[in-house]
């Protein structure tokens, strides 16, 4: 389910021997895991139901519709929480385990609430017994699932363009924990005096491939080649899209100014997506300061008690397009702290006894709510930064303001992919997944981002 290295190879017959084969996207395999946990799940409802429920027992088979959908839906819901068709996550046996054991508890212990609430003849026995059948199916399928797709039948083949060295480092990070899912035929230099003859007999022959393209300058003499490679249905791919593929983040080396030009186009949203979007953050902040209105006395006195110092902690963070605003959190460093803008380290000194707690339990957040409804933030966005860090870290970090051009989140697409990043080189990776969600942003990754954000609420995740 990730990308296997073949051996490079120079000579043509050599790349035509390595046969017709073309494996299935990424996509295409989330998917078919997904409809295949589907069938998984509903094979072992429909067994459960039949055996246990009494009131069909005269019966010899029955379909229960509404009860079946429930049960899919929150199926789906629960292994999205647990990032359960994440490719990684189906590679690695534990892994698998653990995140299909964890989506099956999550959903029994939503489906006795709702059936619960609304019986449907669904009984407590139905569903202690759907369980370990649902367990043992998708288990077995997805273990099915992982000898299929590892064999090298199932691996797409790629014909690559790019810098030997540029490639190698960049194949190596992507292609991390996800063995199977492409194979490298050769990586042919981009100064190759004989590039297009060269690309041209290799996709003329029996070899089916994407042609993968990794260099900027130069790529002007192969244009036309490229183009008639696509007119005649061979996939043509940048190596920078690929690599966004498999890693949920941009390689933001290869980034150009054409893209960054762009950038604002593709960063806009359409009015049903950003009303959507202000609604959501505007419910979910009603929601929180619900919450913290019934909290704050306890959490107030709590930290008065500790030390004495300030209940309420406020910070400078650059907001949209650079504009400063105050945020607000409660406070879970010692009086004397505030003063030191470093970073958060793990286990830091500074942060009080009550404030572990708060932190842990992600309560300090809470009034950030206010944020929310003032529009300073949203619920979902790359996290807002001091300006004084945001200072240091533009001077050595490329395209790093362009984090600034959304508002900024209470949680988003670096936090529940990487958290806290310390340090420049930090800085660059959590920047690389915020260009990803700039780019990408939409209801569905703003979803999958606030699931991955309860799921680590729930953990106690918190520092």
């Amino acid at each position: 389910m990730g990308m296997l290295r073949c051996p490079a190879r120079s000579k043509a017959a050599d790349v035509i021997e390595a046969g017709e084969r073309r494996g299935r996207l990424l996509r295409e395999r989330r998917l078919l895991l997904a409809l295949l946990d589907g069938v998984a799940v509903a094979a072992a409802f429909l067994i459960a139901f039949n055996l246990r429920s009494a009131e069909i027992r005269h019966e010899f088979f029955a379909v229960p519709g509404w009860p079946m959908v429930i049960v899919l839906l929150t199926w789906c819901v629960s292994a999205e929480l647990v990032d359960g068709y994440s490719l990684v996550n189906t590679v690695n046996p534990r892994a698998a385990f653990t995140t299909a054991a964890s989506a099956l508890t999550l959903s029994f212990v939503a489906l006795l609430g709702v059936f619960f609430i609304v019986p449907y003849r669904i009984t407590r026995p139905t569903l202690l017994l759907w369980v370990p059948l649902a367990a043992a199916l998708v288990l077995s399928w997805r273990t099915a699932y992982q000898r299929i797709f590892a064999q090298a039948i199932f691996a797409g083949n790629l014909l690559v363009i790019a810098d030997r060295r540029l490639f190698d480092r960049v194949w190596a990070e992507a292609a991390a924990g996800l063995p199977g899912l492409y194979c490298v035929l050769e990586v042919i230099e981009p100064g190759r005096s004989d590039l297009a003859a060269h690309l041209a007999e290799l996709v003329n022959g029996s070899i089916k491939a994407d042609i993968v393209v990794g260099f900027g300058e130069g790529a002007s003499k192969l244009l036309s080649s490229l183009v008639a490679f696509r007119e005649r249905g061979v996939r043509v791919r940048l190596l920078t899209d690929l690599y966004e593929e498999m890693t949920g983040r941009l390689l933001i080396e290869q980034l150009d100014y054409a893209w960054v030009m762009s950038l604002p186009m593709r960063s806009e949203v359409s009015e049903l997506y950003a009303s959507f979007k202000r609604g959501l953050d505007i419910s979910a902040a009603a929601v929180a300061l619900g919450a913290l209105a019934i909290l704050f006395p306890f959490l107030a006195l709590a930290i008065k008690l500790e030390d004495g110092g300030p209940i309420l902690y406020r910070q400078t963070r650059l907001g949209r397009y650079g504009q400063p605003f105050e945020i607000l959190k409660l406070r879970t460093m010692s009086a004397g702290s505030p003063g030191d803008e470093r970073q958060t380290d793990t286990n830091d000194p500074r942060v009080t006894r009550v404030g572990r707690v708060l932190r842990r339990l992600h309560l300090d957040e809470l009034p950030q709510a206010i944020n929310i409804l003032r529009g300073d933030m949203s619920l979902v966005g790359p996290r807002p930064e001091q300006p004084q860090h945001a200072a240091l870290l533009r001077q050595g970090i490329d395209f790093y303001n362009l984090r600034l051009s959304v508002r900024p989140g209470l949680t988003g697409w670096a936090q529940v992919n990487f958290g806290y990043g310390a340090g420049v080189e930090g800085a660059r990776k959590k920047l690389s997944y915020d260009l990803y969600y700039i780019r990408r942003q939409g209801f569905g990754l703003d979803l999958l981002i606030l699931a991955r954000t309860a799921r680590t609420v729930l953990s106690f995740g918190g520092r």
